[in-house]
């Protein structure tokens, strides 16, 4: 977020929520992080009209934007291909998408 696009008081309160949240569920909070749409809005995307897929490429995750109304989202089932132990816990690192 840009230093222009941050509204400090309601901003400030909403992060102050959020992080007693993620205190409480600290599990959950290491597989999930907040993100400003500040980009998707300087790009003029709206997300009550598209929808974002975001796929890794070369090391980055790229994300790209489709119109809800001629392309419904597609339903994906994804099979996990190798476990790892992380924190006593056993985590997928490597999945491909089933074929139907």
């Amino acid at each position: 977020m840009t230093a222009a696009a941050y509204d400090t008081e309601s901003d400030a309160a909403f992060f102050a929520d959020i992080t007693e949240v993620f205190g409480r569920h600290p599990r959950a909070a290491e597989r999930y992080a907040l993100a400003s749409l500040d980009l998707e809005r300087e790009l003029g995307i709206d997300l009550t009209q598209k929808f974002g897929v975001s796929r890794i490429e070369d090391g980055r995750i790229v994300t790209e934007f489709h119109d809800r109304k001629t392309e419904p989202p597609e339903r994906r089932l994804q099979l996990c291909v190798k476990y790892e132990m992380r924190g006593g816990e056993l985590v997928c690192v490597d999945w491909r998408e089933a074929e139907e």
